[in-house]
């Protein structure tokens, strides 16, 4: 779920980024055939891209406040969960951990449930 929040926040800077360009060329051009459509486009791709970054937020606020995080990016003072299987990978207040170390954890539980 972070990655995809951060997909989307690149996504909204380079959206704007690529609207204020064609705003630009539309001022200075006065060709309105090939810009007003990417314009249009540009404004979706940055409200979508809103849109999930503003659901991101809201979810990040949900899990702070049941006290955990699926995040790997902070928070060392709450439990760390793995999305996919619901793992408690880090205990609040250990070092934060690193994909490899999450990716361990994770195969480590997985294991144990296919010996028993």
């Amino acid at each position: 779920m972070w990655r995809l929040y951060m997909a989307a926040l690149a996504f909204g800077t380079v959206a704007v980024i690529v609207g204020v360009g064609a705003l630009i060329v539309l001022v200075t051009t006065h060709d309105s055939r090939r810009v007003v459509p990417l314009v249009f486009i540009v404004f979706g791709a940055f409200l979508v891209s809103f849109l999930v970054v503003h659901w991101g937020s809201k979810q990040k606020d949900r899990e702070c406040a049941a006290g955990y995080t699926t995040s790997g990016m902070g928070y060392p003072n709450l439990e760390q969960v793995d999305p996919a299987t619901g793992l408690i990978v880090r205990a609040a207040g250990e070092p934060l951990l690193t994909r490899q170390e999450q990716r361990a954890r994770v195969q480590a539980f997985k294991a144990t449930l296919v010996d028993s």
